[in-house]
């Protein structure tokens, strides 16, 4: 009698706590997401296109607002969006995929790969250290005119390392958190040093020729893009032209284009690890116990939602002039969500905070089924 009450028990038990995690089903989550995303729309803090999808199926995937507005193109599956930051996902994932195959190593040294590179600061800045940030190096956002220049030499990595991320250290590496792109640039340089291509061709070989991600890549010079939207701000009841900025000039940190279906078929490749295996997989996406939510090339964390369940999330997000982009995955449940937008007003990176639109989303996804109207 006690085995079968314990049985009993700890049937329950599971069953509670499957139900606390348990996604939307497909038949009732579409509306929902519908209602939030097209609430943040008619407020003019969202346009773009969301995509949620589970263990390989698409739950809810809807384009909202204008791609260009002087010729009135919509935004459709197909629109590109300039993904900034979330290039560094791209970034750490090839450099390691080379420490996979041991031409790299994450406590190597800058100086290990690149030997112009200064040896007073070079000789103690690891490799681990560029990919969570903590190289003490000064960042490039200091002087937002890198970001506008048109200077040709700035389509050199060895001269915007040299000329723009060789300055001094501003604490001792290892030591303090501190976001920035110059870390990325060394990266992207380092990659180009030990694979002998250019990091355009590392990235088009490794990564988007074999998840067929043919509408993603680096915006350069000579390529015309058709489809890629145009970036805006919404402002005193007008729609405004996004600032200027060169977004070539952001290389390994920032700068590619993707469409909503390539960053799909990129995050079902790193939940079911076609293009890293599993071991190096965790390395990248485990973050670091002294800087807890710092990951390699991601943000990692556990978060409580309404309902009990408190998933894994691996973040990575972009932000470049109007354009704004999240990545979000829960791998234990191979949930992915994904919102790319043109539309300065569209605020996507408070989910920490347990606001705003992706966080509503977030809500709906991992709501129990139990709690839901009929």
């Amino acid at each position: 009698m006690y085995l079968q009450s314990l049985r009993l028990q700890t049937f329950v038990l599971l069953l509670v706590l499957f139900w606390n995690v348990l996604p939307a089903s497909s038949e009732i989550l579409p509306s929902e997401i519908d209602k939030i995303v097209q609430k943040y729309h008619d407020l003019q803090q969202f346009d773009g296109v969301v995509l949620v999808a589970q263990k390989g199926k698409v739950l809810y995937k809807k384009a909202f607002g204008i791609a260009d507005r002087e010729w009135n193109i919509p935004i459709n599956d197909s629109t590109k969006f300039k993904v900034a930051s979330i290039t560094k996902q791209f970034t750490a994932l090839l450099v390691m995929q080379l420490v996979e195959r041991g031409q790299i190593k994450l406590d190597g040294t800058i100086s290990d790969y690149l030997p112009d590179y200064r040896k007073d600061t070079g000789s103690r800045i690891t490799i681990k250290q560029l990919l969570n940030h903590t190289s003490g190096l000064p960042g490039l956002d200091e002087d937002d005119s890198f970001y506008q220049s048109q200077d040709p030499q700035l389509s050199s990595p060895a001269y915007v390392v040299k000329t723009f991320c060789s300055g001094d250290l501003t604490n001792e590496p290892g030591q303090k958190f501190n976001y920035n792109n110059s870390d990325y640039f060394i990266l992207g340089a380092i990659l180009e040093q030990v694979s002998g291509k250019t990091y355009k061709q590392l990235l088009q070989t490794q990564v988007l020729e074999p998840l067929n991600m043919t509408s993603s890549g680096l915006i350069d010079e000579e390529t015309i893009l058709g489809k890629l939207a145009r970036g805006y701000v919404y402002k005193d009841s007008l729609y405004k032209n996004e600032p200027y900025s060169r977004i070539q000039n952001f290389y390994a940190s920032g700068a590619m284009y993707s469409t909503i279906d390539d960053l799909y078929r990129w995050d079902r490749a790193l939940d079911t690890y076609q293009l890293l295996g599993k071991d190096a997989t965790t390395t990248m996406f485990t973050p670091s116990k002294e800087l807890g939510y710092v990951a390699l090339g991601s943000w990692a964390y556990n978060l409580t939602l309404p309902g009990g369940a408190k998933p894994l999330f691996v973040e990575r997000q972009g932000s470049i002039g109007a354009f704004h982009s999240l990545n979000l995955r829960a791998p234990e449940q191979e949930i992915d969500l994904i919102l790319l937008s043109n539309l300065e007003n569209s605020d996507l990176f408070t989910i920490y905070a347990k606001k705003g639109l992706p966080y509503e989303l977030l809500q709906v996804i991992f709501k129990p089924q139990g709690n839901r109207a009929e």
